[in-house]
């Protein structure tokens, strides 16, 4: 007997490792492929109807009895036409006459056609057309159909005409271009900076090498990504629709993005992976964790977005609630009655986090509720809260973590009268996403809360040069107020009541203070 060799080409899991290249489909077996059968067996060249040829236009122009015109292309294959038939023109079977083929400006056949069939459609005259001594060359038909519909799709080759062109936009994309340039030199020289140095002066803790580059990009770099953030701000201001702008949203994205997203804190906050604009990741990103990142270029950029004035404004906003906190308590020290305290929209509650950090002793019990639709946030807040106040304030502070829906908080002016009256209830951002009347909805069910003398504070952002990275970068769209806008929602909120603006350190995110009587 005849011995057999088998060779195995691919393995089953059960056999073992797998094939470390893939193999493609087999291929056919001649003797093994099938055709048509029965009556299709007899060959027709394929139709390809006008819209198979889209964007291509086809059009026939016949010449009969000394009158010529032009026809529309219903359908085409490699041995005729069909056409639609012009209104009064005679249409004879068997007939040949002159006829034109052209798709735009090819020009495929010049000569006689014979016309076949002839039926009425819908009131329309349709007419086959057949190709004397001739076959028309499909495959290339349909080459300049790909072409075409690849240079409709490119958008032309003017910058005016690509959605990315930006009419009277020089200044604007002059700015971007420069920042574009800045981001690029800086990747290239801090990747080279990077082969340079061993993984664990870049990746360990507290790293003097980390802490010196740091320095000299705040030396360097930082100033100059914020100096061209604000001009770019600037330009797009005089451009049609501002920061709604398509085409300057389209320029700097496409000049830009990819830069700005190797921050982990900016692509968290562009991502939104929780479905909302700064979430308690991202918050925390600004206040204290924007010098992170997989490479030294991606802790550049965050370091760069951290003194953007929309970053600087969130720390110091925490800093004017830190200091009424602390305020607050010096002014009721030695009450027997515990200070009460509540936070709207708390995130990672950074301001208590800090407050228990630097102070040494509290001269007053403290109770806070931290009101949070993310449950994620007030987890987190759990966790960073709760060792601190047990190991420093054992019996001194008492957390109440509140999850509860946005949508309750706007409808149920009663939600917080389990809890009594509070002497201090803040929302540090919340309102920069609420319309007027439903921020004014918002400040009378906040100021219900409060105990009489009780300050409520409320914040929100006024309009500043760092708009363009959060609105087209960040995709992160605020309601920007004057001051006399916030002005007006306190006061239609709770008519007589002491009102008053407090600025923090950058100008930019207001609060207003209000005082029932």
């Amino acid at each position: 007997m005849e011995k057999t060799t088998r060779i195995k080409l691919l393995e089953s899991p059960e056999d073992g490792p797998s094939s470390p290249l893939p193999l493609g489909p087999r291929p056919h077996r001649y003797e093994e492929m099938e055709g048509a059968e029965g009556r299709a067996v007899f060959f027709r060249p394929h139709r390809h109807s006008a819209a198979d040829l889209a964007p291509l236009r086809g059009a026939v122009t016949v010449t009969v009895d000394g009158i010529r015109r032009e026809c529309a292309v219903l359908d085409v294959s490699q041995n005729g036409v069909a056409v639609a038939w012009p209104h009064g023109l005679p249409a004879r079977k068997g007939r040949l006459v002159p006829a034109v083929l052209r798709f735009d400006a090819h020009q495929p056949f010049d000569g006689q056609v014979r016309i076949g069939s002839v039926r009425e459609a819908d009131g329309a005259t349709l007419v086959g057309l057949s190709f004397d001594n001739f076959l028309l060359d499909v495959e290339e038909v349909l080459s300049l159909r790909t072409v075409r519909a690849w240079a409709a799709g490119a958008g032309g080759s003017r910058v005016q005409d690509r959605p990315w062109g930006v009419p009277s936009g020089e200044r604007f994309q002059a700015r971007v271009a420069e920042l574009r340039m800045l981001l690029e030199d800086g990747r290239q020289q801090l990747d080279a900076l990077e082969r340079q140095l061993p993984w664990h002066a870049l990746h360990g803790p507290q790293s003097p090498v980390l802490a010196a580059l740091e320095r000299s990009l705040r030396a360097g770099f930082v100033p100059e990504f914020v100096r061209l953030t604000e001009a770019i701000d600037a330009e797009i201001r005089t451009l049609p629709g501002g920061h709604r702008n398509e085409q300057a949203r389209l320029w700097a994205m496409r000049n830009l993005q990819e830069f700005l997203m190797e921050s982990p804190g900016l692509r968290r906050a562009y991502e939104k992976p929780f479905g909302y604009p700064g979430d308690y990741e991202v918050m925390n990103a600004i206040y204290e964790r924007f010098y992170e990142g997989s490479t030294l270029f991606a802790r550049s950029v965050g370091l760069g977005f951290s003194e953007a004035l929309c970053s600087k404004a969130v720390r110091f906003r925490k800093d004017l609630v830190k200091r009424q906190l602390k305020a607050l308590l010096s002014r009721r020290a030695g009450s027997t009655g515990p200070v009460r305290v509540l936070s709207i929209g708390a995130g990672p509650a950074q301001e208590l986090h800090e407050l228990f950090q630097e102070v040494d002793d509290l001269p007053v019990p403290l109770e806070v509720v931290l009101f949070e639709q993310d449950k994620n946030a007030l987890a987190h807040a759990f966790r960073r809260l709760t060792p601190t106040v047990e190991a420093r304030f054992q019996g001194r502070v008492r957390l109440l973590f509140l999850h509860d829906s946005i949508k309750r908080l706007l409808r149920d002016g009663s939600l917080f009268a389990p809890f009594g009256k509070f002497d201090l209830v803040y929302s540090a951002g919340l309102l920069d996403y609420l319309q007027q009347r439903t921020g004014t909805v918002l400040t009378r069910h906040l100021a219900g809360a409060t105990a009489p003398g009780g300050q409520l504070l409320v914040a929100n952002m006024v309009d500043n040069p760092a708009r363009m990275l959060l609105q087209v970068h960040l995709d992160w769209a605020l309601i920007y107020r004057t001051r006399e806008e916030l002005m007006d929602i306190a006061r239609a909120a709770v008519p007589g009541a002491r009102v008053r603006i407090l600025e923090e350190e950058s100008g930019i995110n207001p609060f207003f203070e209000l005082v029932r009587g």
